[in-house]
């Protein structure tokens, strides 16, 4: 199993877009001094990991990733790079939850019978919601 771990500058921010935006399970949240935290606590949080349809995602602040790796000065500033997908989920059902500076192309039928929309993070990285709709290519 490969779960990314993304840098994020206000973790507040990130968990509303990935658990109410994206409807994405919060599992496990961690204070800075390693607390379990409780959900209505996790905004504050250093470290979450959140789940949908078997695949988790973890979200850290920089801050934290240099208390557990030195190399990390805690100034990072998060860098996107890719995209991160998530397969099966209907951009008809995270269009109402998004505002339009969020939206980078879609809702579109791609040539691979996708329908498929890429959004923006608060932190700036790209997340393609796609489900099968069209025929796939021969």
């Amino acid at each position: 199993m490969i779960i990314p771990n993304l840098l994020v500058t206000d973790m507040r921010r990130s968990i509303e877009f990935y658990r109410d935006t994206l409807a994405m399970t919060l599992i496990m949240a961690v204070s800075r001094d390693r607390e379990i935290l409780s959900d209505g606590d996790c905004k504050d949080g250093a470290f979450v990991i959140l789940e949908w349809n078997g695949g988790q995602l973890m979200l850290q602040t920089a801050a934290s990733l240099a208390d557990e790796l030195p190399v990390f000065d805690g100034g990072e500033k998060p860098t996107a790079s890719g995209t991160i997908y998530f397969r099966d989920l209907h951009p008809n059902d995270v269009l109402e939850r998004v505002s339009e500076d969020q939206i980078v192309k879609g809702p579109t039928l791609q040539w691979y019978g996708m329908m498929e929309l890429y959004l923006r993070d608060p932190d700036g990285y790209v997340i393609c919601i796609g489900t099968p709709e069209g025929p796939p290519p021969k």
